[in-house]
């Protein structure tokens, strides 16, 4: 995310609260680029604030934390192709909340 300060009022938003940036406030935007085969398809920019930001690390911070010790309570079991045939086969189970393979 890159930071900015406010030179002047904004007409932008926090993505996340909605709150609105005055002159002088911190406010950080996180510009994300999608590609498909190696061609631009989109670009999405978002705007937070810096308690929005904040909450969004930590969040992170967190769930990373959190992946060791996962009990693995909701499992889905992904299917895939049989490599040169057309039928799918049970390939492996996958924790919903962590993504572990199993």
């Amino acid at each position: 995310m890159k930071r900015k300060v406010a030179s002047r009022k904004l007409k932008r938003k926090c993505f996340s609260c909605g709150c609105n940036f005055k002159k002088g406030d911190v406010y950080y935007i996180e510009r994300i680029v999608y590609t498909d085969f190696g061609e631009i398809v989109g670009a999405d920019e978002y705007t937070y604030c810096a308690k929005c930001k904040y909450k969004i690390e930590e969040h992170n911070r967190r769930f990373e934390r959190f992946k060791p010790h996962c009990k693995h309570p909701i499992i889905n079991e992904v299917w895939d192709y049989i490599p040169g045939e057309a039928i799918m086969q049970p390939d492996h189970n996958e924790c919903l909340i962590c993504g572990a393979w199993l």
